[in-house]
């Protein structure tokens, strides 16, 4: 039974890099950016030591996330930056509702 509960998480799991994610952080940006960025001054606390070197080149030295939605690839490069299971914490919840939205119009 877990096998399949694993199996079933990883082949519903979200495509931070499909055309559909990437509208739907754009679509939302503001508010990924009101919940990303009061934990970006504690990431080195939350992410490991790999993740967080990603996240700070992608935010070339700032204490934020940028105020204009990026482009596609950053999104990916910062969803890569993360562990799946911290995710939750940066908004995939917001990304995951408007996409499968979109699936059921």
């Amino acid at each position: 039974l877990s096998c399949v509960l694993v199996l079933a998480t990883t082949v519903c799991a979200l495509d931070f890099h499909s055309d559909e994610a990437a509208e739907c952080a754009t679509k939302h940006w503001s508010e990924i950016r009101d919940i990303v960025n009061p934990k970006i001054s504690m990431m080195d606390k939350i992410l490991p030591k790999a993740g967080v070197e990603r996240v700070r080149k992608l935010l070339d030295g700032k204490d934020e996330l940028p105020k204009d939605p990026p482009p596609r690839s950053w999104l990916g490069e910062a969803a890569d930056a993360i562990p799946e299971g911290l995710m939750s914490m940066f908004g995939k919840k917001i990304i995951e509702e408007c996409v499968d939205e979109m699936k059921h119009k």
